[in-house]
């Protein structure tokens, strides 16, 4: 853009000399920077979110934590950055709103230096949208999948909720770019001003009568305190929540060198976790025909392994695989591989996948699941080895 564009320095309202029209720099690099950076980490959410495999979690779990950061950044740069960054300078009364709005049905919309009343609107309601997908995504991360920094209060009924609530505003919000999308376009298209080309370059071409105010500049040492500070204080509370004891729900159960032994000789020593009490105890009082076969051990050992898996079944735990494996199949109570739930995550893998050298059974969670001996059974802790 040319570099000899006349400065802004007119009062506040009044209009542009007579003559062409005149082109003004606009948004700053920052704004244009947290523009970009924002819809490319909410692209990179809505992909890993919605057609990623689950082990993806880990890319989008911190496309979230940059939308946090970027969010915290834009609210500190709407008080502290130059004229048109400001919130105050596009909160319009709704007289404005509505009055651009019948000017863009009579397909002639007045213009504007910075944000219009409309795309002010639809900037405040995005806002919004993200600020609650961030909640209720830090929500579920705590509460299902006890990670985060709310892994220590959060609940997996209240993270379950969350992540439903999560869901259907991911497709809000890409309902709502979509609207924001079309507006842009169609602005453009009436005004006459590339808007695309604007949020990238930060510049403006404006008819010689649209009225601008005086711009005030930005304070970007003030920003960079603030900002500094708050990061400082994340860091303290990433801090101490890595010194907590284990997330809400999720017991340290010291391993069973018994239960390993006797059990993991033949298959995985699955975590307790994965049945409820009841067909622990079955399993336990059935060793003599143990899934087709003879599985006895001395009644001393069969007792004191059978307390330490009632004691540790899924009723004690609060994680997701805990809550999510208590309901077993009816007609298979002790099999871990009947349960609906892993039916239903395993439907789309094919059989030849459970016959690769590093898995060779259905039992063996190892083969794929990194953490299954904790229970844990961590998105982004699934590797499934190559045929």
């Amino acid at each position: 853009m040319p570099q000899d564009a006349p400065p802004i320095q007119l009062a506040s309202g009044e209009p542009s000399p007579a003559g062409a029209a005149r082109t003004v720099k606009v948004w700053d690099v920052p704004t244009r920077l947290f523009h970009w950076s924002l819809v490319a980490l909410v692209a990179t959410g809505a992909l890993t979110g919605l057609f990623t495999p689950e082990w993806w979690m880990g890319v989008h779990v911190w496309a979230g934590y940059g939308m946090v950061g970027l969010i915290t950044f834009r609210i500190v740069w709407g008080v502290f950055g130059p004229e048109y960054s400001r919130v105050v300078s596009f909160v319009y009364p709704p007289r404005s709103t509505l009055e651009h709005m019948r000017g863009l049905l009579m397909l002639r919309p007045p213009h504007y230096v910075g944000h219009n009343p409309t795309g002010a609107l639809m900037v405040f309601a995005l806002a919004g949208v993200l600020i609650a997908l961030v909640t209720t995504g830090l929500l579920a991360l705590g509460g299902e999948e006890k990670q985060g920094p709310l892994a220590l209060v959060v609940g997996y009924s209240l993270g379950s909720g969350a992540k439903r609530v999560h869901h259907a505003l991911t497709q809000l919000l890409l309902l709502m770019s979509m609207l924001h999308v079309a507006g842009v376009v169609t602005e453009s298209v009436l005004t006459g001003d590339n808007l695309v080309r604007a949020i990238v370059t930060g510049w403006k071409t404006l008819p010689p009568e649209a009225p601008h105010p005086t711009p005030r500049p930005a304070r970007p040492w003030a920003a960079a305190a603030l900002t500094a500070a708050l990061a400082g204080c994340a860091a303290l509370g990433i801090g101490w929540v890595a010194r907590q004891p284990p997330p809400h729900g999720l017991r340290a159960v010291p391993r069973n060198a018994t239960y390993d032994k006797e059990c993991g000789t033949c298959h995985d020593a699955h975590a307790p976790s994965l049945l409820p009490a009841a067909s622990w105890a079955g399993i336990m009082l059935g060793l003599q025909d143990h899934f087709g076969e003879d599985a006895s051990l001395p009644p001393e050992t069969t007792q004191a392994l059978a307390v330490w898996l009632v004691g540790s079944a899924a009723e004690t735990f609060d994680t997701e695989a805990a809550n999510r494996f208590r309901t077993v199949a009816p007609a298979s109570p002790h099999r871990i591989t009947a349960t609906p739930y892993w039916v239903r995550k395993h439907a789309e893998i094919a059989p030849a996948v459970f016959k690769r050298e590093r898995i060779k059974s259905r039992v063996n969670c190892s083969g794929c699941h990194r953490d299954a001996s904790s229970g844990r059974f961590d998105d982004q802790a699934i590797t499934i080895p190559e045929g």
